[in-house]
């Protein structure tokens, strides 16, 4: 069973071609790979117990062998990966949309197999407000 407050993680979040997507989900080496960038990009470890004893391998500073040379890491924090959209008005603006959908379904009576506290967990867990 997926654990719903990890199916968007920060490490999921990048943009590929769909026909690249199914490696980042089952590929282990490509999985740590974007978990060590996430941990650079944003002191971001991912604490699901699955995962747990990479998380402090990738907290402690490894980095994988073949990891991206244009990716941050330990030597080179601060870089974004080539391709990273910047965080604009426009993106402020759809986050801000997002959210109001939120509020509206979590309000909404008519939706009823709307997940509606599973919903609220994740926000609650992420820490994210939806006022």
């Amino acid at each position: 069973m997926q654990d719903p407050r990890y199916f968007s993680c920060v490490a999921n979040m990048v943009w590929l071609p769909t026909s690249l997507k199914g490696f980042t989900d089952t590929i282990p080496e490509i999985k740590a790979m974007l978990r060590v960038c996430s941990f650079h990009l944003y002191g971001w470890a991912c604490e699901h117990d699955d995962v747990q004893v990479q998380a402090e391998q990738v907290s402690s500073g490894w980095v994988p062998s073949d990891y991206p040379k244009s990716w941050p890491c330990p030597e080179r924090p601060g870089i974004l990966p080539p391709g990273t959209a910047p965080f604009t008005d426009r993106i402020e603006r759809e986050i801000a949309k997002r959210k109001a959908k939120f509020r509206a379904d979590l309000g909404n009576t008519d939706y009823l197999h709307y997940p509606k506290t599973e919903v609220g967990d994740v926000l609650k867990f992420w820490k994210i407000d939806l006022s």
